[in-house]
């Protein structure tokens, strides 16, 4: 008896691994139908690139509000799953709205209500992903991986769709793959992590959460890393037409760049551990830096695609340790709330100023100039890095951390 009971026990685990891994690659599967290749979109019902800059920084300004309002939510009331749940399909339902508006007015208000539902996936989703792996011993990135499958899978698909029927199609398949990831996450348990109690106000939560030097190093590099590497998600389509591309060819860039981050993803845990989180991320940083000076210099399409790897050493290692890096420095009672003010700032402020920046850069001078901007950002991310890794706070800032859980 003893050996069915284990049996079982090791069964339900693997299923919650699973499922936890299918809810990762049907939403990534959504956003990578929708993001790379809205510009295609954008470009059929012709909108300048100020107009584009500006719907594309609805998202970040939208999310620095929702996503720490998202993350008290799941803190106080612990309902982490029915939040998801709400946000994934509620996201989906929206997305069917765009094929029937084409005007910019109409296109910025729907984004904005989308990305108010949208906000909460991810850290939502990275939360429980993290206390599942923490509670079985697991490494996040053997999850998150599963993300950059679903993304690749999606940009690639959705790139040969569009041209055989139309922009449409990127909504159609953002709403089937909220839906799907709505089924596997029925799967996973409302608590896959006992918290504790949460005690803390919004306001105060993230007063504390400010105090800690690390954090707010973190969030500054953030800021600047994370936000040129979410506009690129945007512009690239633009960019790799521009010098050459056709619209498959994009699908098959972000089939190779999204698909790299995977095996990265998997060798982050290995890394990080030899070389500590902080040495990781600097790296990850550095090639991203080094990427998208690159890029400004107008390689071949050949050469972008032949060296579609450089991504899953910036993106990947980047993704798989900087929730974890969140997690391990800031207080057990604020940690969805930690990850969505990292997230409100990286992927919301960042976000923001480089899609604007973007925007502004396309109409006056060019595309390339676009990821000139985007090289010299990143290399000012790199400074709060080299403190967080050289600094002297290092030893404080753990032995208060440790203190609080």
């Amino acid at each position: 008896m003893t050996g069915v009971f284990s049996g079982n026990k090791q069964s339900s685990a693997g299923g919650k691994l699973i499922s936890l891994s299918a809810l990762y690659l049907f939403s990534y599967y959504g956003f990578g139908a929708f993001t790379p290749l809205i510009m295609q979109y954008y470009q059929s019902i012709n909108l300048t690139g100020t107009q584009i800059g500006l719907i594309s920084a609805t998202t970040p300004v939208v999310s620095i509000v929702t996503q720490p309002l998202w993350g008290i939510i799941c803190d106080r009331f612990q309902i982490r799953k029915s939040v998801l749940v709400l946000t994934l399909l509620t996201s989906g339902l929206i997305g069917l709205l765009f094929p029937v508006v084409s005007t910019f007015a109409l296109v910025l208000i729907l984004y904005t209500v989308l990305s108010v539902f949208q906000s909460a996936i991810v850290p939502v989703s990275d939360s429980i992903a993290l206390g599942y792996v923490k509670k079985q011993n697991l490494q996040f990135g053997d999850i998150r991986m599963w993300g950059a499958i679903g993304f690749a899978l999606a940009a690639f698909l959705t790139g040969v769709m569009i041209e055989k029927w139309g922009p449409s199609v990127i909504f159609y398949s953002y709403f089937a793959a909220m839906v799907v990831s709505i089924l596997f996450l029925r799967q996973v348990p409302e608590e896959v992590e006992s918290a504790p109690k949460f005690t803390t106000g919004m306001l105060e939560g993230i007063k504390d959460l400010l105090r800690l030097p690390r954090f707010v190093l973190f969030l500054t590099a953030s800021f600047f890393v994370f936000g040129s590497v979410n506009a690129n998600n945007i512009w690239f389509s633009l960019y790799y037409q521009e010098i050459g591309g056709t619209i498959a060819g994009v699908g098959l860039a972000f089939l190779l760049f999204a698909g790299s981050e995977a095996p990265f993803m998997k060798l982050a845990g290995y890394f990080a551990r030899r070389w500590g989180l902080e040495l990781t991320i600097l790296i990850a940083a550095s090639v991203s830096a080094i990427r998208w000076f690159w890029y400004s210099s107008a390689p071949s399409t050949t050469a972008v695609i032949a060296l579609f790897f450089v991504q899953g050493i910036s993106v990947g290692f980047y993704l798989a340790t900087a929730a974890q890096f969140v997690r391990e420095n800031t207080p057990a009672s604020l940690q969805v709330t930690a990850l969505a003010l990292f997230f409100s700032v990286g992927h919301g402020l960042g976000t923001m100023l480089c899609n604007l920046t973007a925007g502004w850069i396309k109409d006056n001078f060019s595309t390339l100039t676009i990821y000139s901007f985007f090289g010299t950002v990143t290399v000012i991310g790199l400074i709060p890095l080299l403190l967080i890794r050289f600094g002297p706070w290092k030893a404080a800032a753990e032995d208060k951390v440790d203190a609080t859980r």
